[in-house]
């Protein structure tokens, strides 16, 4: 297997730390709301997205143009093995690409999902890098 380039990888790895970052200053306020939450969940699942076409970029394969983390975990899984976990933690996000974005009657977030959402897209994000850096 082709080690992903890390110059190429390095623009998405960096926006994607930055989305984990925003998720976590939102997660550390005490008067967060189910809106905030919901925006935190977005992030993770921006900064898993953008891990994982920093991959295929490094790869020298085309990142798909879609949002859909399923979509695109599938081109990653295409090109490496991608370890069951990542895998799951993918599609665990893949709704919070677009949902959180729009006003939905009855729809609520809450600490506990948006944490969990974090903590999935920390697993992808340290995962791409790790194939990537070695």
């Amino acid at each position: 297997m082709k080690r992903p380039d890390a110059g190429t990888a390095w623009p998405w790895f960096a926006l994607a730390e930055a989305d984990l970052a925003v998720a976590s200053m939102i997660l550390e306020r005490a008067d967060a709301t189910d809106e905030l939450f919901g925006l935190a969940c977005f992030h993770g699942q921006q900064a898993a997205e953008k891990a994982m076409k920093g991959v295929l970029t490094g790869l020298d394969l085309p990142a798909p143009r879609s949002h859909d983390l399923t979509v695109i975990g599938q081109a990653v899984a295409g090109a490496v093995e991608v370890p069951r976990e990542v895998v799951l933690a993918c599609e665990a996000l893949a709704d919070y690409g677009v949902g959180p974005r729009y006003p939905l009657p009855g729809r609520s977030v809450s600490r506990e999902m948006a944490t969990r959402a974090r903590r999935d897209a920390e697993l992808v994000c340290d995962w791409s890098s790790a194939l990537v850096n070695g």
